[in-house]
């Protein structure tokens, strides 16, 4: 499988102010003094290889969406924030009609949805748009926002061929040789993750969920649906402490609580996801450094640990490997 990362903010969409660019020109200028760069090629290398993330790159700013490559001709993109768009622009490009598209929404807030009126094969007749969710009111929750006075064209300008398919929680159903499943999160209005199986590869999509207290029991279900996930696509917008304070119950989990349960889900990557429209790339960045230093951590201390300690697990059952999801980032499952 490859995941395409499209947009991974949450809440509402973020562009960078002239302000930014500037800092990171004049950053990169300043990390540049002394070197050899003549050629375009050199600067280039500079700026790819030498450069910090926050500096060199960005984590975007378009709202959750991500795709999903199983070798299958259908498409599978997972919710339809700002990232959307460029998806479309892609499918168009490639082949403008004719084409089968599966659309997975784990809930509708607007941060989720916003995308869809964006989506250009929405608009092309022969596309066939199969729309796959958990709540009952799917279709109508789509038209609202196209409704006046929100959106200037209405649902119904869709040209393309809609389907709407409701699942209840542990369901399980293919396409092509993937076996899809789908779990109910913690989430104000609830919210749907998705497990995509396919051979002995896996990848969970678990976005807008809160883990209670009662997910450091063992008796957690929800490991069961991340058990041995080659990727885990986790919404942790928050650090431990704004999760049990400022931000209880706002539906959004911690990267502390990433990591444990990634760990005790025995979780190959971790991926950190729904990133607060808040923080600036060198704050995101430093925020993937405290979640590595935490993992560390971790590992340290189940190392040290005495033998014999029933439930302890061992440090191969911590993630291999924690990111940061950004927009653009694709991976190779």
């Amino acid at each position: 499988m490859i995941v395409h990362f499209r947009g991974t903010r949450g809440s509402i969409p973020t562009a960078q102010s002239g302000t930014d660019i500037t800092e990171k020109v004049v950053s990169a200028l300043l990390a540049a003094r002394g070197k050899d760069l003549r050629s375009e090629g050199q600067i280039r290398e500079f700026v790819g290889d030498h450069l910090p993330f926050h500096i060199g790159s960005t984590y975007g700013g378009n709202t959750p969406c991500v795709q999903v490559e199983t070798g299958s001709d259908e498409c599978i993109i997972l919710d339809a924030g700002s990232g959307i768009r460029s998806v479309g622009q892609e499918i168009v490009n490639n082949s403008p009609s004719g084409n089968t598209i599966h659309l997975f929404f784990s809930h509708f807030h607007f941060d989720h949805i916003q995308g869809l009126p964006f989506f250009a094969p929405a608009y092309i007749p022969g596309n066939k748009i199969i729309v796959h969710g958990g709540h009952e009111n799917i279709e109508s929750s789509l038209r609202n926002q196209m409704q006046t006075p929100f959106f200037p064209i209405d649902f119904d300008s869709f040209q393309a061929e809609f389907v709407f398919q409701k699942h209840a929680p542990g369901d399980a159903f293919n396409i092509g040789d993937a076996e899809i499943s789908m779990y109910k999160l913690n989430h104000p209005g609830d919210s749907y993750g998705y497990r995509f199986q396919q051979g002995d590869k896996s990848v969970v999509y678990a976005s807008d969920s809160e883990h209670p207290k009662f997910a450091h029991g063992k008796e957690y279900d929800y490991l069961d649906f991340i058990k041995g996930a080659d990727l885990l696509i986790f919404d942790a917008p928050y650090t431990h402490s704004e999760s049990i304070s400022s931000r209880e119950h706002w539906g959004h989990s911690s990267n502390v609580m990433a990591v444990e349960l990634a760990a005790r889900g025995e979780v190959k990557t971790l991926a950190i996801f729904h990133h607060d429209p808040n923080l600036s790339d060198q704050e995101l960045c430093e925020f993937h450094s405290h979640t590595r230093k935490f993992l560390d951590r971790s590992r340290i201390a189940v190392r040290e640990a005495k033998p014999g300690i029933p439930g302890a697990p061992s440090p191969r059952s911590h993630p291999y490997d924690v990111i940061m999801s950004y927009d653009g980032l694709i991976l190779n499952i």
